[in-house]
């Protein structure tokens, strides 16, 4: 592949808004609390709740001469904002999906100088997890960093309520012992109670069919959705048709939350908590999120990701970090800014809570192991990196785009109004026209 030509407006407008549904979105673009009006003052672009005072007035006391002005991350303002030539100094993404998309079109800014240098990111300290910030210019995982991690989890790893178990009479699977998909919806059916034609409790949750998990899916039998260059993909091979008949199945059965029957309230842990549902896909971030006064606690165990063939692959679909603008002005200051948030002081802190995973390897002894429940979903997860491999991401477009495009007919297919089979030749279709247009825009 060959190095991206600077993007013009219109060509990265023309990219951006083929990605379905992000045109739909409102801008919101607020400025959160900040520390600006210094002689230099960089702008980050992240999620409100990352924000807080104590964060600030740590930064103050290390960066006194560095102001930080806050934007809340949008998708669509981050567009605007990119293809006007000032784009945010530090831009918050998933490095598992969008990195090689941003690298591939010029614009993020290699981190691998400042690592060298760093007091506080050593290369070789790095998780390998940080490995899908890496672009060589046509292979995700080689190359140079074009981002940092924050915090992350193997997201495909489930916690399930053992009390719910031993009342259906199933076996808690083990870290060697992993569920099947087919027993995720044997088990999840097993655990579905019903009360007047209404659901009182759920099996499963995270049941919603997107790029991420129907490659995990594939993975494990052996296979892949991409061709070798990633400029296109297929959901018509038998294993792809497998995998979306599995959330089909889901959502025909109602043993989970899905598009066609949505959380009422909008995520997991409200139903986990109250012990309404018996099985979540929600990855290590969950240690950090019940605490002892949760009765839920005394139940809750961390498990292996599930496999839908013989081979066990446990990835992260997020990986979520910061990366700094080619186009900044102030690359330095944004570094340290990131060196700073994702392998000092506020990493170590994170690191403390169990809300994911710490960046750097030398902070794994950091993950609380004080409970019981956090001593086992610490071993849980140990034992689990073994099985981490990461699933390339195709740099010629955003996954949410891959992902509305999957949805956009689910409906139909769990209905019968759609087969399987017409969905796939669909979906197949349409995304690979998306494919396509970012082909042409990046080259190769």
């Amino acid at each position: 592949m060959r190095a991206p030509a600077p993007f013009s407006r219109r060509a990265f407008l023309g990219g951006m808004l083929a990605t379905a549904g992000l045109s739909a979105l409102a801008l919101t673009g607020c400025s959160t609390n900040s520390f600006s009006g210094k002689a230099k003052t960089i702008t980050v672009m992240t999620v409100s709740s990352e924000v807080t005072d104590e964060l600030l007035a740590a930064w103050e006391q290390s960066h006194p001469d560095i102001g930080l002005s806050f934007i809340n991350f949008d998708q669509v303002r981050l567009n605007s904002m990119i293809a006007a030539g000032n784009p945010p100094d530090v831009v918050r993404a998933t490095g598992a999906s969008q990195s090689a998309y941003y690298a591939a079109r010029g614009l993020s800014h290699p981190l691998d100088d400042y690592m060298r240098q760093s007091s506080l990111v050593a290369l070789d300290d790095l998780a390998v997890v940080n490995d899908v910030w890496r672009w060589d210019g046509s292979v995700q995982g080689q190359g140079p960093h074009y981002g940092m991690t924050k915090d992350w989890s193997q997201d495909f790893m489930y916690w399930i309520n053992t009390r719910m178990f031993d009342e259906a009479g199933l076996a808690v699977p083990t870290a060697d012992r992993p569920l099947t998909y087919d027993q995720l919806l044997e088990y999840g059916t097993a655990m579905t109670s019903r009360e007047g034609g209404r659901v009182t409790q759920y099996g499963l949750f995270n049941t919603t069919p997107s790029v991420a998990s129907i490659s995990q899916m594939v993975a494990t039998m052996g296979g892949t959705i991409y061709n070798d260059d990633l400029s296109k993909i297929d959901f018509t091979s038998p294993e792809a048709q497998r995998a979306m008949q599995w959330f089909v199945d889901v959502a025909s059965e109602r043993v989970g939350y899905t598009l066609v029957d949505v959380s009422p309230e909008g995520w997991d842990w409200p139903a986990f908590q109250a012990q309404r549902l018996a099985m979540d896909g929600a990855g290590y971030w969950m240690t950090g999120t019940i605490t002892p006064d949760d009765e839920v606690s005394q139940y809750a165990q961390l498990v292996p990701a599930p496999t839908m063939g013989d081979t066990r692959i446990s990835p992260t679909r997020a990986a979520t970090g910061f990366w700094i603008a080619e186009n900044s002005r102030m690359k330095d200051e944004a570094w340290q800014f990131i060196e700073w948030f994702c392998g000092g002081e506020p990493a170590e802190r994170r690191a403390t809570t169990g809300g994911g995973i710490p960046p750097i390897d030398s902070l794994y002894g950091r993950l609380p192991q004080e409970t019981d429940l956090q001593k086992q979903a610490y071993e849980t997860q140990m034992n689990e990196l073994q099985y981490l491999q990461a699933i390339p991401s195709s740099p010629f477009i955003d996954p949410t785009a891959i992902d509305a495009t999957l949805s956009d007919k689910f409906g139909r297919v769990v209905r019968g109004d759609m087969t399987i089979g017409q969905w796939a030749d669909s979906t197949t279709t349409s995304v690979n026209a998306l494919l396509a247009n970012g082909v042409s825009l990046v080259g190769m």
